[in-house]
């Protein structure tokens, strides 16, 4: 169990870090180099997925896996982000969209996300 949160733990961790990447990039790309919206959001989201998954592969999960886990587990963290905003759209079509349920939404969608990311990490990329 100890093995289990301490995982989850540093799992928030990077993913915390993998957001700042996320969102700082696509803040550069937009604001600094201005490029559109989206293909900066591609790229950074790219980016941010690449530095979590070396992050989760050598720090969270101590996976002696190799480079091959890296596009699987990009594919399945856009999933993740499907599910995130899935679950954040679904909440505000039935709740409404007051700033309270907008908040509500965004930590559910991310909850959900934060889950599927980790048992599929934790299960079929890393294999702890």
């Amino acid at each position: 169990m100890a093995k289990d949160l301490g995982e989850l733990a540093r799992f928030c961790v990077v993913g915390t870090i993998g957001f700042i990447a996320d969102a700082g990039l696509t803040l550069a790309f937009t604001q600094g180099i201005q490029w559109a919206p989206l293909p900066s959001r591609a790229l950074a989201f790219l980016v941010a997925a690449t530095i979590t998954w070396w992050l989760n592969r050598r720090f969270t999960f101590r996976s002696s896996a190799g480079s091959s886990t890296w596009l699987p587990y990009v594919l399945l963290t856009a999933i993740g982000a499907l599910i995130n905003v899935g679950l954040y759209a679904a909440w505000l079509s039935v709740l409404g969209s007051s700033a309270v349920n907008i908040v509500i939404g965004v930590a559910i969608g991310s909850l959900g996300a934060l889950v599927f990311n980790f048992l599929v990490s934790r299960k079929w990329i890393f294999r702890t």
